[in-house]
């Protein structure tokens, strides 16, 4: 493992009281993904690093140490953010219960820290929530080697997908049925939206939206999202 990481884009992803003063930190890394850090004497009223610590602001860090815990050192703001406003918050903070859960220790890459920051940017211009976290939802999955495989749909020449309904498996994927209900299956043109990521219609997000909880569950596990808890108790 490495001993030193110097000048290191990153963002907090979470912290936590640590002993008397210090914190523990989940950050992500642009280079090193997800690493875990203490930030020593933090929480002392004198700390200068104390008031920069904080969620969803872009950051230039410096960590040491050779163990999976490094230590924090310098930590530097690269650039003021705007603030996450209500909704836009409780969205962010989804994105990191996401990556905190389904990364592990220095797990990630530039195209995890490039698409999270994408998002939260996406989330801080008011952009409209439900396509930014789908299109985030569907890019993670394939970055980590989970993408849902839309190859399946038929597709007519004109590539418009013909008619019919898809049952969605974790394990097995998409499988063409029969019957017609949209409470348990998904419509062929709705699944072809999706892949396109065009969330233009309100049916294809409440589709998406379903969609996406299944293929998240089975690496999530039983534990339920607090950030999903937080949003419906202040939606």
């Amino acid at each position: 493992m490495l001993a030193a990481i110097r000048s290191q884009p990153a963002y907090l992803l979470h912290s936590r009281p640590f002993r008397d003063s210090s914190l523990l930190l989940d950050l992500i890394t642009r280079d090193h993904g997800r690493i875990s850090a203490v930030a020593r004497g933090v929480r002392n009223r004198k700390s200068k690093n104390r008031a920069l610590l904080q969620p969803f602001v872009p950051l230039l860090v410096n960590l040491s140490g050779k163990s999976e815990l490094k230590t924090l050192g310098q930590v530097e703001t690269l650039s003021n953010m705007p603030a996450l406003q209500q909704h836009a918050l409780f969205a962010a903070l989804y994105l990191n219960e996401l990556l905190v859960r389904l990364l592990h220790k220095q797990e990630g890459d530039e195209e995890v820290f490039a698409l999270y920051e994408k998002a939260l940017q996406e989330l801080a211009q008011h952009k409209s929530l439900e396509p930014v976290l789908r299109a985030f939802e569907i890019d993670l999955l394939e970055i980590l080697g989970y993408g849902l495989d839309f190859s399946v749909l038929h597709v007519r020449s004109l590539g418009e997908p013909e008619a019919g309904y898809y049952h969605y498996n974790a394990e097995q994927g998409f499988q063409a049925v029969k019957a017609e209900n949209t409470d348990k299956y998904y419509p062929a043109d709705e699944l072809y939206r999706i892949a396109q990521k065009d969330f233009t219609q309100a049916s294809t997000l409440r589709f998406a939206k379903r969609l996406l909880r299944s293929a998240f569950a089975v690496h999530l596990g039983d534990k339920a999202l607090a950030s999903r808890s937080l949003f419906r108790k202040n939606s």
